[in-house]
C-alpha cells in the first residue's frame, strides 16, 4: 500500500510582497488501499488517515504521492473553445482565450486545460472542443512548488479546492418529473476562518485560530461548488458574508470549528463539519479526472518523476535474478576450470618427476619434458624433427612439383629451414604439400629488413608441424 500526503495551501496574500515563505500548513497523511474507487465497498470508502495537523514543509512526512489543494479564491474556473494544438502552441494561445474573463492581464497567469464539456467521448479531437480552463497566478504556483522542492515524494498533483468538495445528487420531485424539468444541482458551501500560514516580514507565523474565536483578520474563506465543473472561492468579512447569504445558492453548508462556533450566518448553525475526510474524499474523486490537475505545461513533472517504480518491480526483480544466476554460473564454471587446470598441472609435474627424477625445480613442465626428450634423442644418436636432414627430406617431398629453377636458396639456422623461392612460384600449392608432409611453412616478413644482399624472391621459414 502507498501513502498520499494532502496539504491545503493558504490563499495568496495580496498585501505581502514576494518572496513568500510558508509557515505551518494543514496536512493529512493517508494510506491508500490500492483498489480502484469503482471496486471499493462502502466500508472501504472512508480513507485511513494516519496523521493530520499543522507542520512546516520541512517537517511534513514523506509520501508516495503529494496532493496540493489550492485555495478556491486563487483559482478561476471558466470555459472556452480550445483548438487542437500542440502543447507549446496551446500554451501561447490560452491567454487570448481567457482574457475576457479576467480583470487583469492574462500573461502572468498559469492556465490549466481541464476536461471537455461538450459531451463527446474522451478521444483525440479533430476540431475545437469546449473545455474547462483553470486560471491561477503563475508566481504563486512557482513559490508553492519551490517550497516543496525538498519534500520527498514521487508524484505530485495540484487541485483546485472547489473541485475537491462533494456534490449531492439533486432530489427529483414528482412535480418536476411531471413538468419535465430537471432538478437543480444543490451546491456545496464551505466557510472557514481565513489564515495565510505565511511567515510575515518580522519572522512571525500567523497564529493558528482556536475553536470558538473569530478570525483575527476578520475574514472568512468561502469555497463553493455549484456543479461538476463549476465553483469559486471568496474572501469575505463577517458583515459581507452575512450579506452574501442572501445571494448564496441553495445547497449544503459546511464549516470549520470557528465558523460553526461563531455562526457568522444562520445557515452555519446546522452546518456539517468540514474536516479532512471530506477534503480527502473529494480530492480522490477529483484525481480520477486527470484534466483537473493544475500541474501542466512548465509545472508538469518530468519523465523521471513520473516513472512508477512499483510497476517495474517484477521486471526489475526478474532482471536482478537473471544477473545473479549468471554471475553464480560464471563463478562456478571458473572454479571447475581452475580445479581441472590444477589437476592437469599436478599430473604433468608427476609425469616429469617420474621420467626425470633428477629435475628439482620445475617452471614449465611441458617445455622441460620436451628438452629432456630431445637431449635423450641426441645422446642416443637419433635425429630430432627439427634437424636439417629430417626437415630437408620432408621439404624435398613437398617440393616435387616445383620447377627446376623454382628454389633459389636453402638455408638452415636456429633449427629452422629457410627457403628462397623464385618470384611467381605457386606458393599456395607448395604450402598445402608441406602441410601434408608434416611441416609448417610461413613467409619470412623480416627478410627485406635483415638481408642487404642475396637472391631476389620470397623467403619462407619451414618448421616441423604441430
Amino acid at each position: 500500500m502507498s501513502t498520499t500526503l494532502y496539504v491545503r495551501l493558504p490563499h495568496r496574500p495580496h498585501d505581502q510582497p514576494q518572496p513568500w515563505h510558508f509557515g505551518a500548513l494543514p496536512f493529512a497523511l493517508v494510506r491508500d488501499s490500492g483498489m480502484p474507487a469503482a471496486r471499493r465497498s462502502d466500508a472501504a470508502q472512508a480513507p485511513e488517515v494516519l496523521r493530520e495537523g499543522h507542520a512546516q514543509i520541512a517537517a511534513l512526512p514523506p509520501a508516495e504521492r503529494l496532493v496540493l489543494i489550492l485555495a478556491a479564491s486563487d483559482v478561476l474556473l471558466t470555459t472556452a473553445t480550445v483548438p487542437p494544438l500542440p502543447p507549446a502552441r496551446l500554451k501561447q494561445a490560452l491567454p487570448n482565450l481567457v482574457e475576457d474573463a479576467l480583470a487583469t492581464d492574462a500573461q502572468p497567469c498559469h492556465i490549466g486545460v481541464g476536461p471537455a464539456l461538450d459531451g463527446e467521448p474522451a478521444r483525440p479531437a479533430r476540431g475545437p472542443r469546449r473545455r474547462l480552463l483553470m486560471v491561477a497566478d503563475r508566481a504563486w504556483l512557482r513559490a508553492v512548488l519551490d517550497g516543496f522542492a525538498e519534500h520527498r515524494h514521487r508524484r505530485r498533483h495540484i487541485l483546485p479546492a472547489q473541485m475537491c468538495l462533494p456534490l449531492t445528487a439533486p432530489a427529483v420531485s414528482a412535480d418536476a418529473t411531471d413538468s419535465g424539468n430537471a432538478a437543480a444541482q444543490p451546491a456545496t458551501l464551505v466557510v472557514e476562518a481565513s489564515a495565510t500560514s505565511l511567515v510575515q516580514a518580522e519572522g512571525m507565523v500567523e497564529p493558528t485560530l482556536a475553536p470558538g474565536n473569530a478570525p483575527a483578520s476578520g475574514q472568512w474563506q468561502l469555497t463553493v461548488r455549484t456543479g461538476r465543473h463549476e465553483g469559486y472561492g471568496l474572501l469575505l468579512g463577517t458583515d459581507a458574508l452575512a450579506a452574501w447569504q442572501a445571494l448564496a445558492p441553495d445547497g449544503f453548508w459546511h464549516g470549520d470549528a470557528n465558523a460553526v462556533a461563531n455562526a457568522p450566518v444562520p445557515a452555519l448553525r446546522r452546518a456539517s463539519a468540514a474536516d479532512w475526510r471530506m477534503w480527502i474524499a473529494g480530492a480522490q474523486r477529483c484525481l480520477q479526472e486527470p484534466g483537473l490537475d493544475l500541474a501542466q505545461f512548465e509545472f508538469a513533472q518530468g519523465r523521471a518523476d513520473r516513472w512508477n517504480l512499483l510497476a517495474w518491480r517484477l521486471p526489475l526483480a526478474l532482471a536482478a535474478g537473471i544477473v545473479l544466476v549468471q554471475l553464480l554460473g560464471m563463478n562456478i564454471h571458473w572454479l571447475m576450470l581452475h580445479r581441472e587446470q590444477q589437476r592437469l598441472e599436478t599430473a604433468q609435474l608427476q609425469t616429469l618427476h617420474t621420467a626425470f627424477p633428477q629435475i628439482q625445480t620445475v617452471l614449465d613442465a611441458p617445455l622441460q619434458m620436451r628438452r629432456q626428450v630431445e637431449q635423450l634423442r641426441l645422446a642416443s644418436g637419433r635425429s630430432t624433427p627439427d634437424d636439417f636432414l629430417p626437415l630437408a627430406d620432408r621439404f624435398a617431398q613437398a617440393a616435387r612439383q616445383l620447377p627446376p629453377d623454382g628454389l633459389q636458396a636453402l638455408e638452415y639456422r636456429s633449427r629452422t629451414l629457410v627457403a628462397t623461392l623464385k618470384p611467381g612460384t605457386d606458393t599456395a600449392a607448395l604450402r598445402g604439400a608441406a602441410r601434408q608432409a608434416g611441416l609448417q611453412m610461413e613467409e619470412d616478413k623480416t627478410a627485406d629488413a635483415t638481408r642487404a644482399v642475396g637472391p631476389a624472391g620470397s623467403r619462407w621459414v619451414i618448421k616441423p608441424g604441430l
